[in-house]
């Protein structure tokens, strides 16, 4: 093997004469100096660095000899959790590959290991739980006792004045009207037979029409029943009370362009509540005498009405004789209308 060296330069440029310049000797000094083919001592030590065996020196020092592998720190699972079959462990390379820690990579296909949590940890959670319950069961305790003081020291709802229901005393159903007078009180109080009724479950009328006898009888009896659209506190009496007012206004003053003429009103005591007498004088067309008896008592109103005729080949007939056989019928529904149950 040569020494190549530095190659020699080539032969420079030819000067300004024409003439060439020598070439310049290669240097021979230090190493370069020597030639393959120069005769000299063979020495290897003054070969270049790069042709002696085994490369040129280190310029820094070589690396630490790797250490040997230290235990691993850890116990296996086997002491922390008896029975769990034995896996040969290794060191994982990365702390986010799985099984780091070797608890995983020992567990059984399926079923992943958990440190023991300890002691301090599970005291911890146990005056966590006391505490818990503890303040819960007093927040529980004050809520049902606010609740309980509330309730008993709160006022009480004002209690409605309307009434919605039957009362005592008072009576739900009334007696059938055409029920109410027999056969030989009808003839005496009109005069002769009736030729003919028109019943009904709270008003029945009779009529007898043969010459010299007109007469016209009618019979209404009504319980009045709890409501609220008359005035008052909405009980059956009250609305009684409503109906023998209105029914005594429009007998005192009837309507506008009204046939009936005004009636003239006047008490009557002895009905055990309140009543009156109303006598109306028809002077258009026939004369006709007309009287109402009208009596409530409790939440029942009983009104008669009596009429005779005392023109047109009929009569003749007087005030006070209809009003006889009215205040008689009257009284008679009123003794029937007390025989009646109660509430």
């Amino acid at each position: 093997m040569t020494d190549p060296g530095y190659p020699p330069r080539p032969p420079g440029p030819p000067s300004r004469h024409g003439r060439q310049r020598p070439p310049h000797e290669p240097r021979r000094t230090g190493w370069q100096a020597l030639d393959a083919f120069d005769a000299g001592p063979d020495s290897e030590t003054d070969l270049p660095p790069w042709a002696v065996p085994g490369g040129i020196g280190p310029s820094r020092p070589a690396r630490r000899p790797r250490r040997p592998e230290e235990p691993a720190r850890f116990r296996p699972p086997e002491a922390y959790y008896p029975g769990v079959s034995e896996r040969p462990y290794r060191e994982p390379e990365f702390a986010d590959e799985p099984g780091f820690g070797g608890l995983e990579a020992s567990a059984p296909p399926g079923r992943s290991f958990r440190p023991r949590r300890s002691r301090a940890a599970a005291a911890r959670r146990r005056r966590s739980k006391r505490r818990l319950v503890t303040w819960g069961g007093a927040a529980a305790v004050i809520v049902v006792l606010a609740g309980a003081i509330y309730w008993l020291t709160r006022s009480p709802a004002p209690k409605s004045s309307f009434v919605t229901s039957w009362q005592k005393g008072e009576f739900r159903v009334a007696p059938e009207a055409c029920k109410i007078v027999g056969a030989s009180a009808l003839r005496q109080y009109l005069a002769g037979n009736p030729t003919s009724q028109v019943p009904g479950q709270s008003q029945c009328t009779y009529t007898v029409d043969a010459k010299p006898v007109f007469r016209v009888l009618t019979i209404k009896v009504q319980a009045a029943a709890p409501t609220l659209n008359a005035p008052g506190n909405g009980s059956a009496t009250a609305a009684a009370i409503f109906n023998f007012a209105e029914q005594k206004q429009l007998l005192a003053r009837p309507p506008k362009n009204s046939p009936e003429p005004p009636a003239t009103i006047s008490p009557l005591p002895g009905f055990g509540g309140e009543a009156f007498t109303a006598v109306q004088v028809y002077k258009s067309g026939a004369v006709s005498d007309w009287v109402w008896v009208v009596a409530r008592y409790r939440n029942v109103l009983v009104t008669v009405s009596l009429q005779g005729q005392a023109s047109g080949g009929f009569g003749p007939v007087t005030v006070p004789e209809l009003r006889a056989g009215a205040l008689a019928v009257a009284q008679d529904a009123m003794a029937k209308v007390k025989r009646e149950p109660t509430a």
